[in-house]
């Protein structure tokens, strides 16, 4: 997918702002006043770094409260730097970039005394009510003549953490930062793909040794910070061996990154190390980075709590490790911030770059998590994609392992009793959404079952199915009516309203969030962000096929879902046929049932289904039969472990069933009262979830396996 950048450079000239841009459909220059004199701009940042500090603050709690003046800082920039011809070019560029469905970034460099201390991250969308930097990556672009190329990496992805904690400062939690940045790697990479190694000394004796003799491919530094008015020049403050407070500038960190070629990316968690000079653009910490070498520098332009900085960096690791360009990481880990923590530091992280290349290093399908253990069965028939149509024989399952009794689920826990309801999905964080029957869509968290969100009812029909996206500010409901509501949680009122149809009822996000798909008589619809429908792709079930015929033409799509790598969509139809379509609804791919299919899970390495003949399937992407359990009732629900070590199937009947894909056996059961709406394994292996369509919640804790 090609990438379209908009590079926008701010010169500062006297009085006036030279503004221009560049893009693939044209350039623009501009002279504009400059929005504020030099006297006003000083009030208007310190009224800024106010704010920023009062949203936070234990007192004062929430953005709102004091955002008036961060908003009307950034209007006033966005009035400034985004007129005439530069608007026209924007839009333009905005408008091409969507219909072709093209990543955006905007590209920023300034010149001038004044424009460096500007946190343009503030900026305001000049087409939407919100923020630039939350809707598109934002990056600092300093444009090196020779800038580092992306490295091809190999296998583990090397992180090298330090948290520095010197006697005579404040402590920082370190420790704890490091454990959530470990946890957010290793659960989207395998062991052998990220390899995560926290200092435990943190002296500049320790970081040099580690550097200059490990091959590091990440670093992080949990430290305090700021800038040297005198030297002009950033540093970062590390322990000396007194165990006191010792200052260590850029200039210091460029002979360090000089021996350490392999480095692609460092994140300074550490205050104002994204502030530089009055005079010089590279006299901050991280732009002095960037000049030495490396290719990405996260940084702080504000002094940010801890808990932002947690929030931030679990959220910005865990979509480096899925393979996510830096930029895009950066944006998606702000608004993490924004709801985590309600309060303005989402705009405290800046990212540098030294050219206009995000991806510096492209993690390999095998690094987004351990492979299912399954062992195929001897081939009994094709070994291909099934194409409609074509009336092949269904391959006998594998031999059954010997029965043995199955060890039920233990420590059973009830979290919730929320009445009836008809879905219940689990979203990021652990967190549960429900749709309810009395109109409402609500949000538990599944640790304790409190509600954390509740979405009222509007004037329309019950909601009968909901999904999340990839963060946890947007959650979607689909009603009896055929409208589809996509909710800010963060205000608990809808965000987007879409009457897709009624005829349907599945309903899926994109695993990056870009995309909502839903079903429709036989045709699947793809809406983008903005709520604008920008495919409508035809899945007919085969009118020739003897399933088709047996149901009486009267079928329609079953379950959906959006293939690894978002590009294409997985949905069952009438004919007992799942399908892969492809962005313009052709069909790359097919995985033949004697009867329609009522469920279906997906992972990186292949797909599991359940049909009305009652076997649960193992399939390959290249449409291979890797195993099948028995004749049982009919699966209503399927989900994967983590790593997809083993498989939850759920009947009809309410009978929970763990598939343990090692042994090929059923390795744990339990038997539930009413029918099951909602299946899903927790978090960390905290255990299974379970909610039945009388809306009783239960955690059920998994016995450890010898």
């Amino acid at each position: 997918m090609k990438n379209l950048p908009f590079q926008l450079e701010i010169i500062e000239a006297d009085t006036n702002w030279i503004v221009s841009c560049a893009s693939e459909y044209g350039e623009a220059l501009i002279r504009v006043p400059a929005p504020y004199s030099e006297s006003e701009l000083q009030s208007a940042l310190a009224s800024v770094q106010e704010s920023l500090a009062r949203s936070y603050s234990p007192v004062v709690r929430g953005a709102s409260v004091s955002e008036r003046p961060v908003r009307e800082f950034g209007e006033r920039l966005t009035e400034a730097v985004f007129r005439e011809d530069i608007f026209l070019l924007f839009d333009r560029w905005r408008s091409r970039a969507r219909a072709q469905e093209n990543p955006l970034r905007v590209l920023l460099r300034t010149n001038g005394p004044n424009l460096s201390h500007i946190p343009w991250e503030f900026l305001v969308d000049p087409t939407r009510d919100d923020y630039l930097a939350l809707r598109v990556p934002v990056v600092r672009y300093l444009r090196l003549m020779d800038p580092v190329p992306p490295l091809p990496l190999t296998l583990p992805l090397r992180v090298l953490g330090i948290s520095a904690q010197p006697h005579d400062l404040p402590a920082l939690e370190g420790k704890r930062e490091g454990e959530q940045i470990s946890r957010a790697l290793l659960q989207e990479c395998s062991s052998e793909s990220v390899d995560v190694h926290w200092l435990v000394g943190d002296r500049w004796q320790d970081l040099a040794k580690e550097l200059r003799f490990g091959s590091w491919h990440v670093l992080h530094c949990v430290s305090h910070g700021g800038f040297d008015e005198e030297r002009n020049a950033g540093y970062i403050q590390l322990s000396g061996s007194d165990g006191l407070s010792k200052k260590i500038y850029a200039s210091d960190f460029e002979r360090l990154i000089a021996d350490s070629p392999n480095l692609r990316l460092i994140v300074l968690n550490s205050c104002e190390s994204a502030v530089g000079g009055s005079e010089d653009v590279f006299a901050g910490t991280a732009a002095n980075l960037v000049r030495a070498g490396v290719p990405a520098v996260v940084a702080m332009q504000y002094e940010i709590t801890d808990k932002a900085a947690l929030v931030f960096a679990s959220s910005f690791y865990e979509r480096i490790a899925q393979g996510v360009p830096v930029d895009r990481a950066v944006t998606l880990a702000r608004e993490y911030v924004k709801v985590e923590q309600e309060s303005l530091e989402w705009a405290t992280p800046v990212l540098f770059l030294a050219s206009d290349e995000t991806r510096l290093f492209s993690l390999p399908k095998a690094a987004q998590g351990p492979p299912t253990q399954v062992t195929p069965p001897t081939p009994q028939g094709p070994d291909r994609p099934q194409v409609p149509g074509s009336e092949a024989p269904h391959p006998p399952s594998a031999p059954p392992p010997p029965r043995t009794p199955s060890p039920r689920l233990s420590q059973r826990a009830l979290l919730a009793e929320i009445g009836p309801c008809s879905d219940l999905v689990l979203g990021p964080g652990d967190l549960l959404a429900a749709a309810c029957g009395d109109g409402a869509v609500r949000v538990l968290n599944a640790a304790d079952g409190a509600l954390y969100r509740q979405c009222p009812p509007v004037q329309r029909e019950n909601p009968v199915r909901v999904a999340w996206g990839p963060w946890k500010r947007n959650v979607a409901s689909r009603h009896h009516d055929g409208t589809v509501v996509v909710w800010d949680l963060q205000t608990e009122a809808p965000a987007r309203v879409m009457n897709v149809g009624e005829e349907g009822d599945a309903l899926t996000f994109s695993a990056d969030g870009h995309w909502l798909a839903v079903t429709v008589k036989d045709r699947v619809y793809v809406y983008n962000t903005w709520g604008a429908r920008v495919r409508d792709l035809p899945a007919r079930p085969g009118k020739e096929s003897r399933t088709w015929q047996r149901m009486g033409g009267r079928s329609r799509l079953g379950p959906l879902a959006f293939a690894p790598g978002d590009r294409h969509v997985v949905v069952a139809t009438g004919d007992g046929l799942v399908r892969q379509l492809d962005v313009r609804g052709h069909q790359v791919a097919a995985w033949r049932h004697p009867v329609p299919v009522s469920c279906l899970a997906l992972t990186a390495n292949g797909l599991a289904t359940g049909c009305g003949d009652g076997r649960v399937r193992l399939w390959s992407w290249d449409g291979r039969l890797l195993r099948q359990t028995e004749h049982r009732r009919q699966a209503s629900h399927l989900v994967f472990s983590a790593g997809a070590s083993a498989l939850a199937v759920c009947d009809g009947d309410g009978s929970v069933s763990l598939w343990d894909l090692r042994t090929g056996q059923l390795s744990l059961v339990a038997e539930l009262v009413h029918q099951v709406v909602g299946l899903a394994f927790l978090e960390n292996g905290r255990g299974l979830m379970t909610c039945t369509r009388a809306g009783r919640i239960e955690r059920w804790s998994l016995p450890h396996r010898s």
